[in-house]
């Protein structure tokens, strides 16, 4: 398995491999704008989604990752580097997606400590998620160090077409000895 950094350059070399990957997600219940579309419409604008991500990657605001597996993109996922200046510090963790065939081989591990390291280097120490409260993502993300922090109630819209609640993780990367010092009052 290759884990591969996309930019606004190649990203639409693998738009329609991720819009296939995303429209399997939602198949499986994922939250998703367009979850009510019939499946082209639902290939279509998974397209776009991936397409409206170049000029934020292009500004280095967002980084997207793919793993492949013989030529077949079997996972990807997201990091929106905060840009506010009172978050310099955070960044949000954005659609990890790995397909249903491919799931249990440890492509979303290999996927989120590349993302983990990568954030380290962008000087971002907090890092913050949103998954379906329930929902077996929780259980992936707290066995990865993540700590839940609340749920929103009627927070994303699934396949099914209702509301769920959603609950909200984070995790503290790689803190210096002054920060572990200030925080262990």
């Amino acid at each position: 398995m290759n884990i591969v950094q996309l930019t606004a350059e190649t990203l639409p070399l693998y738009r329609q491999a991720l819009a296939a990957l995303m429209v399997e997600a939602v198949k499986n219940n994922m939250t998703s704008a367009f979850q009510h579309s019939q499946k082209m419409q639902q290939y279509q604008n998974a397209e776009r989604y991936f397409h409206s991500l170049r000029n934020k990657m292009a500004r280095h605001e967002l980084l997207l990752w793919i793993a492949v597996i013989d030529s077949v993109v079997v996972g990807s996922v997201q990091l929106n580097i905060c840009q506010r200046p009172d978050g310099q510090n955070r960044a949000e963790v954005l659609q990890l997606l790995v397909h249903s065939n491919a799931q249990r081989e440890g492509i979303g591990r290999r996927l989120m400590q590349t993302l983990e390291h990568k954030a380290e280097s962008y000087q971002r120490g907090l890092l913050y998620l949103d998954v379906i409260a329930g929902s077996a993502e929780e259980i992936f993300y707290r066995a990865h160090g993540y700590r839940y922090l609340g749920e929103l109630p009627d927070y994303a819209l699934c396949a099914d077409g209702h509301p769920h609640p959603g609950a909200i993780y984070y995790k503290r990367l790689r803190t210096s000895p002054a920060e572990n010092v200030a925080t262990s009052y």
